[in-house]
Formats: C-alpha cells, structure tokens, sequence
C-alpha cells in the first residue's frame, strides 16, 4: 500500500450553469445537481478507498466547503464509519481569473484557453489580464500538498476538494503531465486527479488516474 492524494473538483454551481469566470472566494453555491453530484462521488470514493484511512481536505471557497461535507457524510455512510474528518486550508482555491472575472463573455473563455496552455507549458508569463500565473498558483498550493504528503500514511488517502483548472495545472507540474494531454483533459465538476507521492519530491509523483482516464 502507498498513500495517495486525490485532487476533487467541487459540484456543478450556479456560475457554471452560466459559464461565467467565478474564481474569487467565496464564490457561488452549489445547485441541486451539484450536491447531488457530491453526493453521488463521496459514495464512489467510499468504494475506490475500500480499507483505507481517508480524511478530506477543502478550499475556502463555498463551493469546496458545500462538495466537501455533503461528499464525506455520503462517504461516510457508505462505509459504515462514523466520522470522517474535514479540514478547510488555504492555498488551494482556483487560479485567478483577473480583469475577467465574473465574466462570461467569448472573449474571457478564448483569454482563458491561452492562459490555460501556458500555465499547463510552464509558461512562468502566462495568465488573463490582471490574474496569476502558474507559478502564483503552485506558490500558495504547493506547500499545501508538500504538508499532506510528509504526513501521509502508507494506507491513507486524503481527498482536496479544489478547482477545475487549478487541479490541471498542479496535477500537471506534480507529476510531469504531458502538456498536451493536461490541455485537452477537461475536469467535468467532482472528477478527480490521483496521485502517489511515493515520498519522492513535488514534481516527481505518480499520476494514477485523470478524471475517469487511469493512467
């Protein structure tokens, strides 16, 4: 057994329903297809994680937080075990949309799509107009995830409820994805990255599994 990481994308929101570049917390709600698909996930990671010790880990943002209860109170019911812990950090919410955010204008999603393959190429000038680039990314998360790892059990998972593109971009440089694949790999809401550390240094983990593409 190897301790393993697993970056969860949070349910469908409001925001999401309106394509709009929410990225600031605490950011909207989730709608009732999104609880349920928190739901439906905290029972699939119940049986993904059959004999394990899993703890969740969540952004601040209230999407994060809302996926992240609803998902362990499922995972916990269905595996029979009274409480599972969660735990809000910060670091981990979604890369910053800049001058567009809250915007759902063709031209934000085109400005986004560029940004998105350069923070996937490791293009340290990348970003939207006024937002962060991947490094700013990986400068607040990456710590984050170094704490879990050094502290990660042999047969435990911890589960980081988090963002869509932040998940490519940190899954990306956690374990030397290929660009090209991280770039057209979209994370539909509460898909996941797995990830095994292996104690090796960020940078040189193991992808096992990419929304629902094992790796």
């Amino acid at each position: 057994m190897t301790g393993r990481i697993i970056l969860l994308r949070h349910g469908q929101t409001f925001s999401n329903i309106d394509r709009i570049m929410d990225t600031r917390p605490p950011g909207a709600e989730l709608t009732e297809r999104g609880r349920g698909q928190a739901e439906d996930v905290g029972r699939e990671l119940a049986e993904l994680c059959e004999g394990r010790r899993v703890r969740f880990v969540c952004s601040i943002a209230l999407r994060a937080q809302q996926t992240a209860m609803l998902a362990s109170k499922a995972y916990a019911e269905a595996a029979d075990e009274r409480n599972v812990p969660v735990e809000v950090r910060v670091g981990l919410h979604e890369v910053y949309a800049g001058e567009h955010e809250m915007s759902g204008s063709e031209d934000t999603h085109r400005e986004y799509m560029v940004a998105l393959r350069g923070w996937v190429d490791g293009d340290p000038e990348a970003r939207m107009p006024g937002g962060e680039s991947y490094t700013d990314v990986l400068e607040r998360y990456q710590p984050v995830l170094e704490d879990i790892a050094a502290e990660l059990g042999s047969d435990e998972d911890v589960i980081v409820v988090s963002h869509g593109a932040a998940i490519r971009v940190v899954t990306t440089h956690a374990c030397g994805v290929d660009p090209d694949f991280a770039y057209t790999g979209y994370m539909p809401n509460c898909r996941f990255t797995l990830m095994e550390p292996h104690g090796q240094h960020f940078g040189q983990w193991t992808l096992k599994r990419w929304a629902d593409t094992d790796v």
